[in-house]
């Protein structure tokens, strides 16, 4: 892995564990074990590096999903579970913190980005799976509140995914024609 990878790595760790403020040149440098001109070397400002290290993350999560949903029994529940659970720098929740107060103009136009894609899957497949009298707009709006509700409601160290699952399932199970929320 080239350096540059390794600082964008850094990025997504400090963010992880410290919030998208806590993101420094200096920072990101002491976390790497370089200075501070290694860093900005390869990347010119704190946006960048930002813009890069994020939409990197976010590109591998909706590759993740696409993958996932060619062979899933269950496309909505697994988009569902996928979007309450997979996080593997476990930074979703700091970003969408980010986004959703606007601090950094940086996330929150690459989370707004990818907020319109998981929004545009998220209708897409809930087409034709509504309960009765349900619009799947008014749905997909529901379903986003839950979700988003999950990820920034619990800390990374109490996750419980059995019980974050079980609450999605309760939660969006009424908005669904029956049986759309069974899995297998």
């Amino acid at each position: 892995m080239g350096v540059r990878d390794e600082v964008k790595e850094a990025t997504i760790r400090v963010i992880a564990a410290e919030g998208v403020p806590a993101v420094t040149i200096r920072r990101v440098a002491r976390e790497v074990g370089r200075s501070t001109s290694a860093i900005t070397h390869y990347f010119a400002d704190r946006d960048e590096l930002l813009r890069e290290a994020v939409s990197e993350t976010l590109a591998e999560r909706q590759e993740q999903i696409e993958a996932m949903l060619l062979t899933a029994e269950n496309p909505l529940v697994t988009f569902l579970e996928w979007s309450i659970e997979a996080d593997p720098h476990g930074v979703w929740g700091s970003i969408v913190a980010a986004y959703r107060v606007g601090i950094e103009r940086e996330i929150t136009d690459l989370a707004w980005t990818f907020d319109q894609w998981w929004w545009d899957q998220l209708v897409h497949l809930l087409d034709g799976r509504c309960a009765r009298g349900v619009d799947p707009q008014e749905a997909a709006a529901a379903i986003g509140v839950v979700v988003e509700g999950l990820i920034l409601s619990v800390e990374a160290p109490s996750q419980n995914t059995a019980q974050r699952q079980r609450l999605l399932h309760l939660l969006v199970g009424p908005l669904l024609a029956a049986n759309e929320m069974a899995v297998g």
